[in-house]
């Protein structure tokens, strides 16, 4: 058997003038990461890493339905 060496290289930013590890977002999906050091979202395309805008957030559920309230009346002062 052969001896190997696995090397990981950690995908790092290129909004920082001294380059910071990228974070996984799982919670955005799509295989965003965001730099540690500045916040900076960031896409995979390819075998890197490139500046991205947060993408759309879906509602999960309908809005609640609204109700018009009249606050002139005495009742409610």
């Amino acid at each position: 058997m052969m001896n190997s060496t696995l090397t990981f290289v950690t995908p790092q930013c290129s909004c920082c003038p001294q380059p910071q590890p990228l974070l996984p977002r799982d919670d955005l999906g799509r295989g965003l990461a965001v730099c540690a050091g500045s916040g900076q979202l960031y896409r995979p395309q390819g075998n890197a890493y490139l500046p991205t805008e947060l993408p759309a957030i879906k509602p999960t559920r309908p809005a609640a339905n609204s109700v018009q309230i009249d606050l002139s009346r005495s009742g409610y002062s």
